[in-house]
């Protein structure tokens, strides 16, 4: 029994901590008490998003995340599905929801992985739990694991 994440992202996007962001998707799994399954990040950009937006929802509009549950049998366990991300979306909202942008990129991966496991916000009582669910998921987000510092310098 594991935690498996896996990251995707575009190179054009600016770099993340890839350790960082499976530390804290496995934390967030363990918030929930999922100690065995398989996750998919997937950081995109708005043309991306849409259009999965489109194709499988039906909302030809750019969003912040989607979540597509699976939870199959991947052969190493049961993969629970892929959260899709728009991470020019997470930095401009950012400061709407009074947060940096590291955590907005980290309340979207959250919120993408609590719909994974079921959680929803459909009614004002799924929308409590669904938001207690992430204050508990968002308390063990670490600022500094997932974005490098914008000031710093970056080239090897």
């Amino acid at each position: 029994m594991s935690l498996r994440v896996h990251l995707k992202r575009d190179a054009k996007h600016p770099a993340v901590d890839a350790a960082g962001v499976k530390r804290f998707i496995k934390d967030v799994l363990r918030s929930q008490a999922v100690e065995d399954g398989g996750v998919t990040i997937v950081l995109t950009d708005d043309a991306g998003i849409r259009d999965l937006n489109g194709r499988f929802r039906g909302r030809d509009q750019v969003t912040d995340v989607l979540a597509f549950p699976l939870h199959e049998d991947d052969g190493a366990g049961v993969y629970l599905g892929d959260v899709i991300v728009s991470l020019p979306r997470a930095l401009a909202q950012a400061p709407r929801f009074h947060n940096d942008p590291e955590s907005e990129l980290a309340r979207l991966m959250a919120h993408g992985v609590l719909h994974l496991l079921g959680y929803d916000h459909h009614t004002p009582a799924d929308g409590r739990r669904m938001k207690a669910a992430e204050r508990l998921a968002l308390h063990r987000f670490t600022p500094g694991t997932l974005l490098p510092d914008p000031g710093a310098d970056t080239r090897a």
